[in-house]
């Protein structure tokens, strides 16, 4: 049987190079994705041990007393300096728009400063900060310019000293403060860890004495530095880990995929080759013999491939290693793989190959020679098995859509889950008879074609369990790409709403006591980034005895802003406060409140408490002149950003407009951009890794094109003789594979829309809107599908059309 197997090899070698291909695509991801999350991990670890360069000992627990803590530790022979790492979240001023960032502490003492300078020097007295060199970047900052740090610093105003190179680890930041403005700082810091440098070999008997000294309660933790870094290189790869696993599944999906591919491919062939295994029959070789060689050859053709998709994945690896470096942050280290890396992807393969094609090698085994000369047919629906098959296919489905909307009803994730996989299953089981009624009902418009539309319907339809093996590759890859789309789509949506609520305008230039300085507004929509600006009116007023700003909000003002609901309902009568200043007044949500005037005159209306934008009240243009009369100027400037603006450059153009103005700057603009951007972010991955499998599954459309031309050789060669052109048989064959790539994209555009919507109402218990069904997107989807079923039919019609009819005549 050996040289029976070798020799099936050498013959069959073309037909078996998509399944090659399929395997070694699967283990090529599943390697490269090994390879980058361990050059992930070094670059983690590298990043905790730079920023604790220089400590020798690390105390970290119950630090809500550092600096007593700090004096202690100066008093334990051997220490030669002590720092604390501090770290505070607060609005800071990168030259535009406040936001919340990060703000850390720089070290006294040089041999504890971990921060690598880029440009400038280290901050010498308490007016002094680095920034981070990205947020520099972003903000257009340089040496000697101005940041704001609300609440450090008694005045919160710092120079910009230097630049620092990005970090990543737990004490990075996006400005850097000297360590005493941040100790000096009640409530607004907070104290990460203290490091200790020590004379040279004092480390552990330092250690040891502290903690004699603090006790054993645990309440600060002592460790050596080593001791430290790795509790935090544990900690620091564990994201990377979970983020691994995550791929991981999706490697997962993808070997589901070529699973699909490699059992229809080997089903196919040995269809093809059952005269060969009569013969082997008649000549004396037994059924357990044809399976254990049909077995032999899937486990070589997998070994093989695989070990070439390792080597691909390990190349790719570094490929991606170069490209995150150029384009992020991140600190990596260079990929590596370990033998289990390799060995577990390689060998999985295997296995699955040999599963993959065990139940079509004992189908063809168990026929006799006689039988296996003869032509096959598929069970028809009103056979046992067919009607066993749409049974089950029934029962199990209809379970699954149960359980499927109920768990969108609950809400119930769990519940979802299940009924999802379980109606897909039932898709499955029902794919031989599903299928080829969604080809007939899609028949008409291809047989508009011509003859080529006509035989491309007939072909689709006459092996209904290979046609459905073929499309549900595709199917499952079309599905989950469109889950993901539009569950995305449903969530930014959603999310856009709140985000509406909470900040409907993107930016806001306010004068919080008096007028507005000559030509801000028309410099203000002349700046690039800017969609639309309008121009509010104002008075100052009091309510309840606390001044406030007032705006009138009048149909410009509610053009540019995005609909807030308290903006969108404002009403005459209403005045709407932000929640600081109805406090400072007394007033709760819904009382009655009376405003008065600059001229005196009380005006009773009703409060509405909101912090959309800034520190200003707002009332209808009407109720300010009712309010106020004549005594109102030009007080505000609301800015709708264009749709596709940079973010960051409008917030900081702006800024720099109203830093010069010296008027406040609020809005929702840099929140929007980041909470919107991060789910394009993770689109654009989930989309990309699944693009993995529909790979996998287009690369089995085009092999079982390949393998069907093969089989139908003597047909074709006959309709050529019967005067089919070269060009028309390439048209069947196209049309042929347009036609299942287009049932799998709309059935999987399908179900993929209604998983969205019940994952969605599960996920959010109801809280988020409905689907929002990004139509353009889905478009895209299926044109690119169909696309690429006429590009997996290029080389098998192409093989197909160079073959002469008389050869084809007489072909075995």
């Amino acid at each position: 049987m050996r040289t029976v197997v070798l020799a099936s090899l050498r013959h069959q070698l073309r037909r078996y190079v998509a399944a090659g291909l399929a395997i070694a695509i699967a283990v090529a991801f599943v390697v490269a994705v090994n390879a980058m999350s361990a050059a992930a991990r070094e670059g983690a670890t590298a990043e905790v041990a730079a920023q604790y360069r220089g400590a020798d000992v690390v105390l970290t627990g119950d630090l809500a007393d550092a600096s007593a803590l700090e004096r202690r530790a100066a008093d334990v022979p051997g220490v030669e300096s002590v720092a604390v790492n501090r770290s505070s979240y607060t609005e800071v001023g990168l030259g535009g728009a406040p936001t919340t960032r990060p703000v850390g502490s720089v070290a006294a003492d040089p041999a504890l400063r971990w921060q690598r300078l880029s440009v400038g020097a280290f901050p010498r007295g308490p007016t002094d900060a680095l920034v981070s060199a990205d947020a520099a970047r972003d903000a257009g900052l340089a040496v000697g310019d101005r940041v704001t740090a609300q609440g450090l610093g008694g005045t919160g105003r710092f120079t910009v000293t230097g630049l620092v190179d990005d970090a990543t680890g737990p004490l990075s930041a996006s400005v850097y403060l000297p360590e005493d403005v941040l100790a000096a700082t009640d409530g607004n810091a907070f104290a990460t860890s203290l490091v200790l440098h020590t004379a040279a070999g004092d480390a552990s008997s330092v250690a040891t004495a502290l903690r004699s000294s603090l006790g054993d309660d645990g309440a600060v933790v002592v460790q050596t530095a080593d001791d430290f870094l790795a509790d935090q290189r544990s900690q620091a790869t564990q994201g990377v880990d979970v983020f691994q696993n995550l791929v991981l599944a999706f490697a997962a999906l993808a070997a589901f995929v070529g699973v699909l591919v490699i059992a229809n491919t080997f089903t196919i062939l040995l269809a093809q080759r059952a005269r060969d295994f009569a013969l082997l029959r008649c000549v004396g070789s037994l059924r357990r013999q044809l399976v254990r060689g049909v077995v032999a050859e899937a486990a070589v053709l997998a070994l093989v491939a695989s070990l070439l998709g390792a080597v691909a994945g390990y190349a790719l690896a570094f490929a991606g290693v170069a490209l995150l470096d150029a384009t992020s942050p991140l600190t990596t280290g260079t990929p590596s793989i370990g033998v289990g890396s390799v060995a577990v992807p390689v060998l999985a393969a295997v296995l699955v190959t040999v599963a993959a094609c065990v139940v079509p090698a004992r189908r063809v085994a168990r026929q006799t020679p006689l039988a296996a000369l003869q032509p096959q047919v598929e069970p028809a629906a009103r056979s046992r098995a067919g009607v066993l098959r749409i049974v089950s296919a029934l029962v199990v489905g209809g379970t699954g859509v149960g359980a499927l909307l109920l768990g969108a009803a609950a809400p119930s994730l769990l519940v979802a889950m299940a009924g999802g996989m379980l109606s897909f299953v039932g898709v499955v089981l029902l794919g031989p008879v599903l299928v080829p009624a969604l080809v007939r009902l899609v028949g008409p418009l291809f047989r508009t074609a011509g003859v080529p539309g006509r035989i491309a319907v007939q072909n689709a339809v006459r092996n209904p369990r290979r046609t459905a093996s073929t499309t549900l590759a595709l199917l499952v890859g079309v599905t989950l790409v469109t889950t993901v789309v539009v569950g995305t789509a449903s969530v930014k949506s959603s999310v856009g709403s709140v985000l509406d609520d909470a900040a409907p305008v993107d930016l806001a230039l306010t004068s919080t006591t008096g007028a507005l300085p000559g030509g801000v507004a028309r410099e203000v929509g002349g700046t690039d980034g800017v969609g639309r600006s309008a121009e509010l009116a104002g008075a100052q007023v009091e309510v309840g005895g606390t001044s406030v700003r007032l705006l009138g909000v009048g149909d410009d003002a509610r053009q540019v802003a995005h609909g807030g609901s308290t903006l969108v309902g404002l009403r005459p009568g209403t005045v709407v406060l932000p929640s600081q200043v109805a406090s400072d007044a007394g007033v709760a949500d819904g009382a009655r409140v009376e405003v008065v005037g600059p001229d005196g005159r009380p005006e009773s209306l009703t409060v509405r408490i909101d912090d959309g934008v800034g520190a200003v009240g707002w009332v209808t243009a009407r109720d300010l002149r009712a309010v106020a009369g004549d005594d109102v100027a030009p007080s505000a400037v609301w800015v709708r950003a264009d749709d596709d603006a940079d973010a960051q450059a409008t917030t900081a153009a702006i800024g720099a407009l109203a830093a010069r103005a010296d008027l406040d700057v609020s809005g929702g603009l840099p929140q929007r951009a980041g909470v919107l951007g991060v789910l394009d972010t993770m689109l654009l991955v989930t989309v990309g890794l699944l693009a993995v499998s529909v790979l996998i599954a287009l690369v089995g459309v085009g092999n079982t094109m390949s393998l069907s031309v093969l089989e139908r050789l003597r047909e074709t060669s006959l309709l050529r003789a019967l005067g089919l052109e070269r060009r028309r048989l390439r048209r069947t064959i196209a049309l042929e594979s347009l036609l299942m790539s287009v049932v799998a994209t709309v059935l999987g555009v399908g179900l993929g829309v209604l998983y969205a919507w019940c994952g969605v109402r599960a996920v959010s218990a109801g809280v988020l809107g409905g689907v929002s069904v990004p139509w353009l997107q889905l478009a895209g989807i299926v044109v690119v599908a169909a696309v690429a079923g006429l590009v997996a039919s290029v080389l098998p019609a192409r093989r197909a059309a160079r073959v002469s009819p008389a050869a084809g005549l007489v072909a075995d």
